[in-house]
């Protein structure tokens, strides 16, 4: 449909194509929206809804991501309880599945050993009883690969611990 205006200019317009393109730009612009919203609140990686914890309060926590990037630091975070220590030692078990494709950076304490075993690789912590309050121990580390993890972490005494993480690209 050509339509002429006051200038004198003979323009045409095809009203259904419009309408289709200013369809296709707003449907665009929501799932740009959508992104923009999942990134912010952690489902394409940090943030508050990429956050998990395991445990039981009380006794053994950990708080780490679910979501992580490859080759980006990460870390987990254990609260033990010190009713856990036996002998003055507290002992901390992994799956393999958990460290088999990670560099550890960092071990917040240092360990006193730590024992391989078939599956799993176990870390001893010194620890005392009589402290009464919470000992934490922090992991930090950088995923060598990306794809779902899932392992447990096992203490004597205490309810394992499942992590459950997707490691993006």
């Amino acid at each position: 449909m050509a339509q002429t205006r006051d200038d004198g200019l003979q323009i045409e317009q095809d009203r259904t194509h419009s309408r289709r393109e200013w369809r296709i730009e707003r449907v665009g612009w929501a799932v740009m929206a959508i992104l923009l919203a999942a990134g912010l609140l952690g489902l394409l990686g940090y943030g508050p809804l990429s956050q998990a914890n395991a445990g039981e309060p009380g006794k053994l926590t950990l708080a780490y991501d679910r979501l992580q990037r490859a080759s980006a630091p990460s870390e987990y975070h254990f609260t033990v309880a010190p009713s856990l220590a036996r002998d003055g030692v507290f002992r901390l078990r992994f799956d393999n599945a958990l460290l088999d494709e990670v560099e550890l950076q960092s071990i917040i304490p240092e360990p006193e050993h730590v024992r391989a075993g078939p599956g799993y690789t176990e870390y001893v912590f010194a620890m005392e009883a009589a402290e009464g309050s919470p000992a934490r121990i922090q992991f930090q580390f950088e995923q060598a690969t990306f794809g779902h993890v899932r392992g447990n972490v096992t203490a004597d005494g205490a309810a394992p611990l499942v992590i459950d993480q997707f490691i993006l690209p």
